[in-house]
């Protein structure tokens, strides 16, 4: 299955503004890797694309992600805040060293808000969706690097 434009668009589009160089994001059966710079001697396809992308089916490569990297994924349907208010700053930010029960984002669900907390130490790595995005289970949140206490 080739995922849609607006889905590539939207993940290069992070990688780009996160400063990200790679990127793998599987969801609903669908794998996608996207790499940003140089990649041997072949010329970009598409000039205007700020990363290329190498789409693969679902294997089992995901067995070894690199230096440990997981990902926090959502774990219901809801709205994904990065921060307590509008205008206040992000609970992280991508380099941020997170201690276990430190607020990463809050979740509205059915007009409930819940801060949600980390489980582990770790350093954050990327954050993935966007403040005030719609989420549902499984969706990426976060790609976060998991520290010995």
């Amino acid at each position: 299955m080739i995922p849609d434009l607006k889905t590539l668009d939207a993940l290069m589009a992070r990688m780009q503004a996160l400063g990200i160089t790679e990127l793998d994001y599987s969801r609903d059966g669908e794998h996608i890797r996207l790499v940003r710079g140089e990649q041997g001697n072949n010329p970009p396809t598409n000039s205007s694309a700020p990363a290329s992308t190498v789409l693969s089916p679902p294997v089992a490569e995901e067995a070894v992600p690199s230096k440990a990297e997981t990902t926090i994924e959502a774990p219901m349907h809801g709205q994904f805040y990065t921060s307590p208010a509008p205008d206040a700053p992000p609970f992280v930010k991508p380099g941020d060293i997170v201690t276990e029960g430190q607020p990463l984002y809050i979740l509205e669900v059915m007009k409930t808000l819940s801060r949600i907390e980390a489980e582990f130490p770790c350093r954050i790595v990327a954050v993935l969706a966007t403040n005030a995005d719609a989420v549902s289970p499984g969706t990426p949140l976060f790609t976060v690097e998991p520290l010995n206490a």
